[in-house]
């Protein structure tokens, strides 16, 4: 670079700090620092308005106000309306689909990434659909560990949130159901413990703890409140997990 190109390029950076701070301090310039956030899972991911709703809206409300720089991935877009957060709309893509098992995740998740920007990020919540048909916790857990496989793979440094799950209402669950139920939660919360490298954090996220059917708009399906709980939990863990 010739000395007078050099110090153009030096004015013009000198130029651009002196507009952040001309606007009120560096603290106002936009975020430099985006993350590429992939949620994958069932119809409690995807959502169904006005019938029941998801966390994606909550959650993406709460990075948007926190000042975060985010951008939502996904295959499917979600056509419901959302209202305006500090002038910005929803962003509305997400990897969710109603009726999905571990194994649907599993056998289209290499289609989903091809069809999206690198994740840095992936929020899984999943599972209810298998408990739903009886099918058996171990076959659940080893979609999970493929799942895993796949997404470590394509980005060694990635971080997997995943969920133990939230319980469907109550009226329910007899005393075998909730064994299973919980042995289910229990098992991811040791998948994070197993699957975690130096490069790669595998975090389980407690969606279970302090829940209750006043949380959900039908037997198993978030309502407002619930999405909005389900969303702060996600935003604390990966506030407290991710550096900005």
């Amino acid at each position: 670079m010739s000395p007078k190109i050099y110090k153009l390029a030096v004015l013009f950076l000198f130029l651009i700090v002196v507009s952040c701070t001309d606007e009120g301090g560096l603290e106002n310039a936009p975020p430099a620092y985006e993350v590429n956030i992939l949620t994958l899972g069932d119809s409690r991911v995807q959502g169904n308005r006005p019938n029941h709703e998801s966390y994606r809206f909550e959650l993406w409300k709460s990075f948007i106000q926190n000042n975060w720089t985010v951008d939502f991935l996904g295959p499917n877009i979600d056509t419901s309306e959302y209202p305006l957060v500090d002038g910005l709309n929803f962003d509305s893509e997400h990897g969710g689909v109603g009726g999905y098992t571990t194994k649907n995740v599993l056998s289209s998740l290499e289609e989903t990434l091809a069809s999206v920007e690198m994740p840095d990020v992936i929020l899984l919540g999943i599972g209810g659909n298998d408990l739903v048909r009886n099918i058996a916790n171990e076959d659940a857990i080893q979609n999970i560990h493929g799942i895993i496989d796949i997404l470590q793979d394509y980005n060694p440094d990635i971080t997997i949130f995943i969920e133990q799950i939230a319980p469907a209402v109550s009226e329910i669950y007899d005393e075998e159901n909730i064994l299973i139920f919980n042995s289910f939660n229990d098992a991811i919360l040791t998948v994070s413990g197993e699957r975690t490298t130096e490069d790669s954090q595998v975090i389980a996220v407690d969606m279970a703890s302090d829940w209750y059917d006043i949380l959900l708009a039908d037997q198993v399906h978030y309502n407002s409140l619930g999405a909005k709980v389900v969303a702060d939990k996600y935003y604390n863990a990966v506030n407290l997990h991710l550096e900005r």
